[in-house]
């Protein structure tokens, strides 16, 4: 599904009124998750915290016009580039709640769909963008290290 600039941007500012809602200096001392919820009929996201209080609400016309069978899928790929576009500007390391979170994509039922991101003072957020290649990668090594031997 490919967004428009206007409904890119509706899904950036929801995130970024999500980040500054729970940006500081300091740990905010606050324990939450943030669960992003599209609603296909009303192309609308919201996103609620874990006391499911809507924090931020975006328009997304597309959505109305996406296929059932795919619609989470499609979502999910562009709210992971949404997040991935924050995370390259630095926005996310202003987000001040205890670790570990996540950004997690629910259905009308807030039933987990997936993760969008997981943070943690151990994990490392892997994403597709990452893993291009990295097949081939992996097996070009192999090969040099078998010929080694």
């Amino acid at each position: 599904m490919k967004l428009t600039p206007a409904s890119q941007a509706e899904i950036g500012k929801a995130l970024q009124t999500v980040i500054s809602l729970y940006a500081g200096e300091e740990d905010l001392s606050v324990s939450t998750d943030f669960y992003f919820q599209p609603q296909r009929e009303e192309g609308t996201l919201t996103i609620f915290n874990d006391e499911e209080q809507a924090i931020a609400v975006a328009s997304v016309p597309e959505w109305t016009e996406a296929e059932e069978t795919t619609f989470y899928d499609e979502v999910g790929d562009c709210l992971k580039e949404a997040i991935e576009k924050a995370n390259g500007d630095g926005s996310l390391e202003r987000l001040a709640v205890w670790m570990p979170y996540s950004f997690v994509l629910v259905d009308d039922e807030r039933e987990t769909i997936c993760d969008l991101l997981l943070v943690d003072d151990d994990t490392l957020v892997v994403t597709d963008s990452l893993l291009k290649g990295l097949n081939e990668e992996l097996n070009s090594f192999l090969e040099q290290l078998l010929k080694e031997e």
